[in-house]
């Protein structure tokens, strides 16, 4: 029954097993939206199974060992992480709608972006750049809302370096994964997911000194995150030539400087 229900599902296709999937998370995050935000946060959980049940319901096939966990950490991350962040936007209809337009097309770029991880594409390959790009841009768009979440919280410094720490560390893991995909992770991949988290960790103690803005000081974060995840990247991908280097550090230079500018004395 099992084997004939999963040959039922196969013979759909990955496209519309993703439409599928998409479509369910997309009317729950809908639903739960309207909810106040205290009601909402019981649906955190259901939603982040519903998340986890629906990528391995798009993907289905050929999900083995460490995947069951990296194949899934980008779309529970961004649906989670967008529910929280919807509520610090102006909770109306108007709103609504195309937020959750946003969360489709998002998620639906998600999950062929992993799927393409799944299926193990050369890394010279054009769809393998294409699937990393979008992966990376969307871990930003998390970045930012995490960091804007956790911010909005005023925890004292230690609680935002510490919370933040526990929180970035899948994100970042993912990071280094998708830079090298492999079944069985290489030492290499833990350890520089430790290292980054802990500097990213270090980073927002120090910028908790700053008096900079919750949206500023988010920005500020993840543009850490940019730049010490690109590096890292690079690294493992044996691509860090200097030109690729000199680009994140002007890139990183340059939004330091407009951060700075922004600094409220």
């Amino acid at each position: 029954m099992i084997k004939k229900l999963r040959a039922m599902l196969i013979g759909l296709g990955k496209r519309k097993r993703f439409t599928i999937a998409v479509v369910t998370i997309c009317l729950y995050f809908f639903i739960i939206t309207s909810l106040p935000y205290d009601q909402a946060l019981f649906h955190v959980i259901p939603l982040a199974v519903l998340t986890y049940v629906s990528v391995f319901f798009g993907i289905l096939e050929d999900v083995e060992r460490l995947e069951w966990i990296q194949l899934f950490i980008l779309p529970v991350y961004f649906v989670v992480a967008a529910l929280f962040f919807y509520y610090l936007l102006p909770v109306r209809l108007l709103t609504r709608i195309p937020f959750t337009i946003i969360t489709f097309v998002c998620l639906y770029a998600i999950f062929l972006s992993e799927n393409i991880f799944n299926v193990g594409v050369e890394r010279s390959l054009p769809l393998y750049r294409a699937a990393y790009s979008v992966i990376n841009f969307i871990m930003l768009v998390v970045f930012l809302m995490v960091f804007t979440l956790l911010y909005s919280f005023s925890f004292n410094l230690y609680m935002n370096a510490l919370t933040g720490t526990i929180i970035v560390f899948p994100l970042v893991f993912h990071g280094m994964w998708i830079a090298n995909p492999m079944e069985v992770v290489e030492e290499r991949i833990w350890k520089y997911a430790a290292v980054l988290t802990f500097l990213l960790g270090f980073g927002i103690l120090i910028g908790s000194f700053l008096p900079l803005r919750t949206n500023v000081y988010a920005i500020l974060t993840v543009a850490m995150s940019y730049f010490l995840i690109g590096i890292a990247q690079e690294i493992i991908q044996e691509t860090a030539y200097r030109s690729r280097v000199r680009e994140y550090i002007t890139v990183y230079a340059v939004l330091l400087v407009l951060i700075t500018l922004s600094i409220q004395f």
